[in-house]
């Protein structure tokens, strides 16, 4: 059934048409998906990339987006009902698609590299604007800008510019440049099956996967995970490792794994998968932030069984040292909507408010461990906790002692010189 490209347009005789959005829910658990199955032509009907409108779907509701464009597929990471993402489509057109003039859905958008800047221009008054910069859908479009009207070459055949034979990554495409004779360049290849190249050598092997953009690494590095759990390799924790360092996602790469691995069992799974996950997140509060990023998504994504487990969830991440004390009280003190809603984030963090506030006394108490300790020296009272003058014996056990005089003696001799406060004690 075909509707109005623009919906507040009532008239049923208006041209500008596209098929209403078809969804389909794949998967269950954690590998839930949504499929959207008619997502070519309604893009069609827009005359903008199918990807365009299925990474607003992501940025909108915070969730992964992928691409198989060969299969025409475009999914979008959870359940999602096919209404909600026919409203939020209507975002996307107003935003990326209707000319903010005269409303008309006839526009073409193109990327001026010196600015950095997506231009619009509407087709039907002639109106040229441009396109908002601060949304994250609009990072996108940057590093993937639309294809130019294909040009006619020399024979009068159709090419298009952006081709990856006309345009090879960085200028040099090494695979119609390895020498056929010459042995010293073979190492400079393609390697093959067969052929194993050491680190040094590999790290100069140009990577065409390092030019898409972060959104497209983080969906192939996501793939990668959960081909990886299917195939019972995800416990190789170096391949896993040196995949995310391949793609530069190592500090990202935290919050797809708390996707793919963890479902309700979540915390069983953390003992699991524990020795994986601490190669990611060891020593950057970057990675264990993402990570809990992806703890939240994991609960909203099953809020009934896990909100009311929070607390115990978020203690297990402190008790493996996957999450540092310091990071998580970061993220209790600065609710984020980066990860999920701002006000879910909020009540997950209230769920957690016993154990926040033991590391937060934890904490204290250490500060005033360290305030008290005077340059390693260890302070002894008796039994009878009598106080007296503070003696350090010539380096023998660096240790000072307290020779045994009166209380009262002692208080007076520390008011005279300032040395230790009874009232501190």
């Amino acid at each position: 059934m075909a509707i109005n490209v623009n919906r507040n347009v009532i008239d049923p005789f208006y041209r500008y048409k596209m098929p209403r959005l078809q969804a389909k829910v794949e998967g269950k658990g954690n590998g839930i998906k949504t499929v959207i199955a008619n997502m070519v032509e309604i893009a069609k009907a827009l005359d903008r990339p199918p990807t365009y409108p299925t990474k607003y779907f992501g940025c909108e509701l915070g969730a992964q987006t992928n691409f198989d464009t060969k299969n025409d597929r475009y999914i979008v990471n959870g359940e999602h009902d096919a209404n909600k993402l026919q409203d939020l489509l209507d975002g996307f057109i107003k935003k990326f698609v209707l000319c903010p003039a005269c409303d008309n859905p006839e526009t073409s958008l193109s990327v001026k590299r010196n600015n950095q800047s997506i231009q619009g221009k509407c087709k039907a008054c002639g109106h040229a604007f441009v396109i908002d910069s601060k949304h994250k859908l609009s990072t996108f479009i940057l590093k993937n800008p639309p294809n130019p009207p294909a040009t006619e070459n020399g024979n009068g055949e159709k090419k298009d510019p952006n081709s990856p034979v006309n345009e090879p990554a960085n200028g040099f495409d090494y695979k119609e440049n390895v020498s056929n004779g010459d042995e010293s360049d073979g190492e400079w290849g393609e390697p093959t099956e067969n052929e194993k190249l050491t680190a040094n050598i590999g790290k100069l092997v140009i990577d065409k996967d390092l030019d898409k953009s972060v959104e497209e690494r983080l969906d192939m590095l996501h793939q990668f995970f959960i081909a990886a759990k299917k195939d019972g390799a995800i416990k190789d924790t170096v391949k896993m490792l040196n995949e995310a360092e391949r793609l530069e996602l190592k500090t990202k790469a935290p919050i797809l794994l708390a996707d793919v691995l963890f479902d309700v069992d979540v915390r069983n799974q953390l003992k699991t998968y524990r020795d994986l996950i601490y190669l990611f997140v060891k020593d950057d509060a970057k990675a264990q932030r993402h990570f809990l990023g992806g703890i939240e998504q994991l609960i909203q994504n099953h809020k009934k069984e896990l909100l009311p487990k929070a607390v115990f969830i978020v203690k297990d991440l402190y008790d493996m040292n996957l999450v540092e004390e310091d990071t998580i009280l970061a993220w209790a003190a600065k609710p984020s909507n980066k990860y999920v809603k701002k006000d879910f984030s909020k009540e997950i963090i209230a769920k957690c408010e016993k154990f926040l506030t033991w590391l937060e006394e934890a904490e204290e108490e250490d500060s005033s461990e360290e305030e008290d300790d005077d340059d390693g020296l260890e302070v002894t009272f008796d039994e009878r906790g009598k106080v007296g003058e503070v003696t350090v014996e010539p380096k023998t056990n660096g240790t000072a002692k307290l020779a045994d005089k009166p209380r009262q003696e002692a208080v007076k001799a520390n008011d005279s010189d300032g040395e230790i406060n009874i009232d501190d004690i």
